[in-house]
């Protein structure tokens, strides 16, 4: 191995994610080392046997052996075994830490790391390091003093002449020894000391000029406590009663005046002197100033639990809080707390339409009104994003936390100016009462949790009390998802199909397909208890799936059956997360492929949302859709948002009058209906109407013009078996007697509504 050594300290970096390893090379080399940086841990052991290394920061998980590994193997090769090792890791367990350790680790800094951090640590380790190797060179000059010495004595015994020129030259190196000792101690950067028993300098290096500003000789008889700041005087009395009690040397870390008035941090570690028997004379320290890395460790203790933009103390610091709040009230049961969690109403659009820095100008004003709602002894938290936690220090009861909220929403009421914009902004606040019975701090940030989320689901811009029944709510939808996901993978949806009638003569034009879950324990479960769950969840997506699946299926086996007329569809409901979905064309076409359905057999009923996001992605996939022969409804119309522009521009069919609409038909108010039949008419699309379910409504929709409708009067949503029972009954019909009585024969036993 070459010995040549690089005047700069060397480092090998050893990372497999590039970005970690080229944000520490290039720290380390703007630092003034020397670094390496290599990938795996093969590489790394072939640097470290062929290059001079003096620190290794080592990463755990690496592609082909762990650091470990790695660090086992340095240490067993002599070559190796002295280069300090730091490991690396996103790995926070004390167990993971014990190993590094345990195979020759010097320090473990923990993934995410603070380049300051590192940079600090590696710092230390190197002037350990070099520490070390003075040291060593010291031992091995002594050693060799002792060598000559024994040599020397042993040649004392062949004369006198001898032994007198031994004796003086011995005397001579002994000079010499400690000539080269006080030059050692006169020329080192670290400062260091000698005191008597009493703690008095008797000693100090002329380092004390330039790190202290005294002079070394006005310091002699004086002790380190007269320069000490005053907190650390105590501290610094006990630190010190070790090494003269034991033979133990001590560390200690404390404040020291300078001649200026200024104080630096020192670390001094003291070491006992002992005379011939043993006893204690006197104590030996070494000082270096470590301002700096107090300050960076201040300064990272404080990031740690604060928010980086408004200063206010994070989700950290607010779980402590509350950890030695729940211990008080477990104590005094007479003790109560509140906590408040706001959410910011329409954030996203400020970030969205102003940018995020006058979203970030708004966090912070909207930080100093909240600070303003609050005692002194409450805090005021940021959790991140726009949510903050309130905590209300020892209040009586829950009126002083309305009490608050309402502050909240009273001061959020006037609007914000930021960089010269108005903004309007509103909170939704959850409200809970802290006392004995938490146990952790997890429990009383997801019980403040469902609050806040219900004040959003009621309609934001207000407060929610948090109760046990939210609590049982949130359990039960929690189940609910955890059903609904399983249900996914177990195929357990099923699909049942109301029919579609035309009006005028009461033939038979399609099917709705509506979806139902069969669920294992509580039997058939409508969609109404989870459509709203699956949309939020995302998980209408593969629902969404497997009823079309199910249909075309369906649509196949009836046209081998020959019981389906040309223009007979089956209305299929889809949701914007469907349309959305950038696979969901492939997905019908796979699906039209393996089942060999036509796409004309087939209608997509979409809301009139879909059509008002106005997106180039949603308008190409109508397009699409309609290309490939599938027809379009709007489903629900005039319940939405409606636009004639977007509803005119995109190849729809037909609209679906809400049952809404349907039920209020009376003869003198049938304007809305007659708004949107009319409307259909004028676009060349039909009408289908919902909730059909008396002969009197159907008269007044067939007066106004309405093509088709569904309902209870003609059918409830059919099982499959039913649904086909109903199609071989018409099919029945046509090839018998035709369609012109306008008879209701078709249907069969049972199913009429």
């Amino acid at each position: 191995m070459s010995t040549i050594r690089s005047p700069k300290p060397t480092i090998l970096v050893v990372d497999d994610i590039s970005d970690n390893l080229h944000l520490l090379t290039r720290e380390l080399s703007a630092q003034g080392y020397e670094t390496r940086g290599v990938l795996t841990g093969t590489m790394a052991l072939t640097v470290a046997r062929s290059t001079p290394i003096d620190l290794i920061l080592l990463d755990i998980m690496l592609p082909d052996m762990d650091g470990y590994t790695v660090c086992q193997t340095l240490k067993a090769d002599a070559a190796t075994e002295a280069i300090p090792v730091i490991f690396l890791s996103a790995l926070d367990e004390a167990l993971d830490k014990v190993k590094a350790f345990a195979v020759g680790g010097i320090d473990y800094i923990t993934k995410p790391f603070k380049t300051a951090e590192v940079m600090a640590r590696v710092g230390t380790q190197l002037s350990l390091r070099q520490a070390q190797r003075q040291l060593e060179q010291f031992n091995q000059s002594l050693e060799e003093q002792v060598q000559q010495r024994t040599r020397e004595l042993g040649e004392v015994n062949q004369s006198l002449q001898v032994e007198i020129q031994m004796r003086r030259q011995v005397e001579q190196e002994l000079r010499d020894s400690e000539m080269r000792y006080r030059l050692i101690a006169d020329h080192m950067g670290d400062l260091v000391c000698l005191h008597d028993i009493g703690g008095q300098f008797l000693y100090v290096s002329p380092s004390a000029q330039p790190l202290l500003g005294h002079d070394p000789e006005t310091l002699i008889g004086k002790q380190i406590v007269d320069f000490c700041h005053a907190d650390d005087r105590e501290y610094l009395q006990l630190q010190f009663q070790t090494p003269l009690t034991s033979t133990e040397s001590m560390t200690s870390c404390y404040r020291f005046r300078c001649q200026s008035g200024r104080y630096l941090w020192l670390e001094t570690l003291a070491k006992p002197v002992l005379d011939r028997g043993g006893r204690v004379t006197g104590l030996v320290t070494s000082s270096r100033d470590v301002t700096r890395r107090v300050k960076m460790e201040k300064q990272l203790r404080y990031d740690s639990l604060h928010d980086a933009l408004t200063h206010l103390p994070n989700r950290d610091w607010l779980a402590k809080r509350l950890e030695l709040e729940i211990l008080q009230c477990q104590r005094y049961s007479q003790n109560c707390f509140g906590l408040l969690m706001i959410d910011l109403d329409r954030f996203k659009a400020v970030n969205d339409s102003l940018g995020h820095l006058t979203g970030d100008k708004l966090l912070i004003a909207v930080t100093n009104l909240l600070k303003g709602c609050v005692r002194d002894i409450d805090m005021v938290s940021r959790w991140g994003g726009d949510e903050f936690v309130i905590f209300l220090d020892r209040i009586a009861d829950l009126k002083e936390a309305i009490q608050v909220a309402e502050r909240i929403k009273t001061a959020l009421e006037s609007p914000i100016e930021v960089d010269g914009k108005i903004i309007f902004t509103s909170a939704s606040i959850g409200i809970l009462m802290g006392n004995s019975a938490y146990k952790t701090s997890n429990e009383i940030f997801r019980d403040v949790d469902i609050a806040l989320y219900r004040a959003k689901a009621s309609g934001r811009n207000r407060y929610e009390i948090f109760g046990l029944e939210m609590y049982q709510e949130a359990i039960a939808l929690l189940n609910l998802e955890n059903d609904l996901r399983l249900a996914i993978r177990q195929r357990d949806f099923i699909t049942y199909f109301q029919p579609i009638v035309a009006i005028p003569t009461q033939t038979l034009l399609g099917f709705e397909a509506l979806a139902r879950w069969q669920h294992r324990d509580r039997g058939l479960i409508m969609p109404g208890d989870f459509i709203d769950l699956a949309e939020d969840t995302g998980l209408i997506k593969p629902i969404g799936s497997q009823i079309l699946r199910q249909v075309c299926e369906m649509l196949k086996q009836w046209e081998h059956d020959d019981l389906l007329d040309q223009g007979f569809r089956v209305s299929v409901n889809v949701s914007g997360q469907q349309f959305r979905d950038p696979t969901f064309l492939a997905t019908i076409d796979q699906i039209l492929a393996e089942t060999g359905v036509r796409g004309d057999r087939l209608k997509l009923e979409i809301t009139e949302r879909v059509l008002l996001e106005q997106s180039d992605s949603i308008a190409h996939t109508l397009a699409e859709i309609t290309a490939r022969g599938i027809q379009l409804s709007i489903d629900d119309f005039g319940t939405g948002y409606s636009s004639l522009r977007y509803l005119s521009q995109f190849a729809v069919q037909s609209l679906k009058i809400d049952r809404s609409f349907v039920s209020q038909l009376e003869p003198h108010r049938q304007g809305i209906v007659q708004a949107i039949i009319d409307l259909a008419h004028n676009l060349e699309m039909d009408c289908i109407a919902e909730g059909v379910e008396t002969e009197e409504q159907r008269s007044q929709l067939q007066a106004l013009g309405c093509e088709a409708a569904q309902g209870y009067l003609f059918a409830r949503p059919l099982p499959l078996a039913a649904a086909s029972e109903v199609l071989r009954g018409w099919h029945g019909q046509r090839a018998g007697e035709g369609r012109g009585d306008g008879g209701m024969e078709w249907w069969g036993d049972g199913v009429m509504g």
